[in-house]
């Protein structure tokens, strides 16, 4: 299975989720502390919370840049 969410940083402090490859389109109502993020994520992908973090650690992405590569925030997508 590849993940197909994952959570991002705002500017103002809020964490959200999103699909990968898309983080200028959040997920309406995942904004928030972290762990709501990534509960958000894990819910979307309909694995329970454990099963989507092992999923993360699997593919790196715990503690990058949430798995989001070359993007370019004033085109809104990624390269």
């Amino acid at each position: 299975m590849k993940l197909t969410y994952t959570v991002s940083k705002e500017k103002g402090g809020q964490w959200y989720c999103h699909m990968v490859g898309y983080p200028g389109i959040p997920l309406f109502g995942s904004f928030g502390t972290k762990k709501h993020a990534l509960h958000c994520a894990a819910d979307s992908m309909g694995l329970p919370y454990k099963d989507y973090m092992a999923l993360r650690r699997k593919e790196g992405v715990a503690g990058k840049n949430g798995g989001v590569i070359d993007y370019e925030p004033q085109e809104g997508k990624v390269k």
